[in-house]
């Protein structure tokens, strides 16, 4: 087993603030101004990130139950992939999120059954996107990103790779050893469910929506360098867009992002048709408060 102190900061579990626990997750997410990519990154925690979170069992069974039922669509290893997986189980079970077991397969499938955070892994010297597994995708399909370097995943999202492609690429290639930084990318559901695969064809946003069936949808991601390779995690946290509206600078944020956000944009994040009655029903909520 290779240690992972070698490659990787391994601090005991951060136990959970009091203060940053009661606030909300999307108290900081939206920044006055009108819509654009953004690329914010701050210190993270790998350990404590990919720690178990959700006390209920309930995240981890629904993930198993995607993976009995379609492995093949959630998860991919490539051959340039396969050799990196056995650092994640060390990782894994160096942080005692697994426990060593000679019966248990050591593989991409096994491990996603173990850790609540779906991964990605970049080749350190392509950036191609070598292995993956995403049961909980945010609309998009796993299989078209492997293979391909992170800049080609990114030609299909509208205006991202012009405003920051080169910023990603850059942070990729110099992301130092032994240290972690997160991000988070948000967009809108018309449900609060997990998996948002395109094959399962979930009910989309349009001119029909109310305001209590809109969720704020966030992909809490968490890079970090590990030899030969960039490993990214990704949390999805989720709550009724109506949950914002007791705090009025937020929500009027909220409603300046939706307002702004490009025609090619808002159809790619399944917004277009919603967008103008998303900002009328805000602004009749609103009054009832």
């Amino acid at each position: 087993m290779i240690p992972t102190s070698r490659f990787l900061m391994n601090p005991p579990p951060v136990p959970a603030d009091a203060a940053s626990a009661a606030t909300p997750f999307w108290k900081k997410l939206f920044a006055a101004g009108a819509f654009e990519w953004a690329f914010r990154m701050r210190g993270g925690d790998a350990r404590s990130f990919f720690a178990p979170q959700d006390q209920s069992g309930k995240l981890l069974a629904e993930k198993n139950a995607w993976l009995e039922q379609s492995p093949d669509r959630y998860v991919a290893v490539t051959d340039a992939g396969a050799p990196l997986v056995p650092q994640l189980w060390n990782m894994a079970e160096e942080w005692e999120h697994a426990s060593p077991s000679d019966d248990q397969a050591h593989d991409l499938v096994a491990l996603a059954r173990v850790w609540e955070p779906d991964v990605l892994l970049m080749d350190s010297s392509t950036m191609n996107v070598v292995a993956g597994a995403v049961c909980m995708p945010s609309s998009w399909i796993l299989q078209h990103a492997i293979g391909k370097p992170v800049h080609a995943v990114h030609d299909m999202v509208p205006q991202l790779n012009p405003q920051i492609g080169d910023k990603i690429d850059r942070f990729l290639r110099q992301l130092p050893p032994g240290k972690a930084f997160r991000r988070e990318n948000w967009s809108f559901t018309r449900s609060a469910e997990y998996n948002y695969h395109p094959a399962l064809q979930r009910a989309k946003l349009d001119e029909t929506v109310t305001i209590g069936e809109i969720h704020l949808r966030v992909e809490q991601q968490l890079f970090c360098a590990i030899p030969g390779a960039v490993l990214m995690g990704i949390r999805i946290e989720r709550c009724p867009l109506t949950d914002l509206a007791g705090d009025p600078e937020v929500w009027s944020h909220v409603a300046q992002k939706i307002r702004t956000m490009p025609d090619d944009v808002a159809d790619y994040k399944s917004m277009l048709r919603a967008r103008e009655p998303m900002v009328a029903a805000m602004e009749r909520y609103q009054k009832t408060l």
